[in-house]
């Protein structure tokens, strides 16, 4: 399955590195422009940031249904927002709204829906395209919003499993789940193409946890959905291994294969200063892993290896393995594709 790694970003989240940002692998980015009748503090430079560094970009609206001034809240996004619209399709965001007893004050049925539609018009007119729709199936249950029209509209749909064996959501921007079963498709909606998959996820170039999202689909497909001619920077053709790298994130970064990676390089352990002969391009970010193997009493990392078709060095880079003669029984291995 291919699929590009992205982020969401409103005025909780700040950075002034967008190019760490950009090498982390991050290809797209959704910000927040507005919430209610008021643009949020850090739109403008979220947006220009992203767009310094070549990223696809979205805006998006929290939306307070609760409110009857769908109207207002539509003009409020569109001029925040201003000429320069992005790249991806500007975003209606319905989730629950909280009063201050962290109560969902949020309506339900025609009165939500109505009011969804009032928004969802004016900012079609206004940017020449459908928005997208971010939620939960959750909410589309708890809320019932079910109507024909839904499916007009590209979905961005959120939700948070968690890792293997853990009770806690997924960090690592180069390690995302694989869908099977979840996301959880909500009826009358078109098929999700946007995943926001955890709000727990770490990038140096932000303090605290991040949305992380992925587009469902290779990077020629985001380019064709996003109507732009962007096309993203080119991947040098080596790379200086720094002392916080893993390989795992290095392939991500550059839009490679891990095994391809490790393979042309004969590379199991993170040498800073050592230079890296970095892979060709497939054009799509590369498969995340989709396999584990808890290791039993008798197995090496040869027999491992050999079992799935893949070989040591790469198990060992996807493992953080500094001596691929050393694994433990009960130990969960990732086996790279």
């Amino acid at each position: 399955m291919a699929y590009v790694f992205g982020i969401d970003v409103s005025g909780w989240d700040s950075t002034s590195d967008w190019n760490s940002v950009f090498n982390q692998g991050v290809k797209f980015v959704f910000a927040k422009a507005s919430e209610n009748t008021s643009s949020d503090s850090k739109f403008s430079q979220h947006w220009q940031g992203s767009k310094s560094v070549g990223m696809y970009r979205g805006a998006f609206h929290f939306f307070h249904s609760e409110l009857d001034n769908a109207a207002q809240q539509a003009a409020t996004f569109i001029q925040a927002v201003g000429a320069d619209k992005g790249e991806l399709p500007p975003v209606l965001d319905l989730e629950p709204v909280l009063d201050a007893n962290k109560k969902d004050i949020s309506p339900s049925g025609n009165a939500l829906l109505t009011r969804a539609k009032t928004w969802l018009d004016a900012v079609e007119s206004a940017f020449g395209r459908k928005p997208m729709i971010y939620t939960s199936t959750l909410y589309v249950t708890s809320h019932a919003v079910n109507a024909a029209w839904l499916a007009n509209y590209p979905l961005w749909i959120a939700q948070y499993p968690w890792m293997p064996g853990t009770r806690n959501e997924y960090t690592d921007p180069a390690n995302p789940p694989t869908p099977g079963g979840i996301p959880q498709q909500p009826p009358v909606f078109q098929p999700w193409i946007i995943w926001q998959y955890t709000k727990a996820g770490n990038l140096n170039a932000f303090s605290g946890g991040m949305d992380f999202d992925y587009f469902n689909g290779s990077l020629a497909d985001l380019a064709q959905f996003a109507g732009s001619s962007i096309t993203p920077k080119p991947s040098p053709n080596t790379y200086t291994m720094q002392a916080a790298d893993t390989l795992a994130a290095i392939a991500l970064k550059f839009n490679v294969t891990l095994t391809d990676l490790v393979n042309l390089n004969n590379a199991v352990l993170i040498q800073p200063g050592k230079v890296l002969n970095l892979p060709a391009s497939g054009g799509s970010i590369p498969k995340p892993p989709q396999t584990t193997y808890t290791v039993k009493p008798g197995d090496t990392l040869t027999a491992i290896a050999a079992k799935f078709g893949t070989t040591v060095a790469a198990i060992a880079a996807a493992n953080n393995i500094a001596n691929p003669n050393l694994i433990s029984v009960g130990q969960v291995l990732v086996i790279p594709s």
